[in-house]
């Protein structure tokens, strides 16, 4: 998680975390990855699905999303611009406190967001949190 130079809202009750959700083919994991996201309690999110020019069926799976939930959006590349153009993409739309990359085919532990918001905004000088992985399938 990275935090611009200055929170946004400083009197909003929660921070505002933008999860940017870069896919291509991996429409099988997208309802679990945004779910991760949009569950987390102590926290504002909103969640903007870049689909790269899929193939499988992920944009249709990115609409659903974006249906089912109001903090959830979904965008679509004419074509498959690989994963650096795409990244760069998502995240200069970002306009929140904080910003997450999170991959299609992952998901983020419950309560992740707040503790990591909680530590930034306790240890202003610190940029960036990475939590240790955890390993799942199917």
């Amino acid at each position: 998680m990275i935090r611009p130079a200055l929170r946004l809202s400083p009197t909003a009750p929660f921070p505002h975390v933008a999860v940017v959700v870069p896919c291509y083919n991996y429409g099988r994991f997208l309802v679990d990855c945004v779910e991760s996201v949009v569950s987390q309690p102590g926290v504002e999110t909103s969640v903007h699905i870049l689909d790269d020019a899929s193939t499988d069926g992920s944009f249709g799976v990115a609409q659903e999303l974006e249906a089912r939930y109001g903090n959830v959006r979904a965008t679509r590349n004419p074509i498959n611009l690989g994963h650096i153009a795409t990244y760069n993409t998502g995240l200069a739309q970002v306009d929140s406190d904080y910003v997450v990359l999170l991959s299609a085919d992952d998901q983020l532990a419950p309560g992740a967001l707040g503790r990591a918001t909680a530590l930034m905004e306790a240890h202003p000088s610190v940029g960036l949190v990475y939590g240790h992985p955890q390993t799942f399938s199917e």
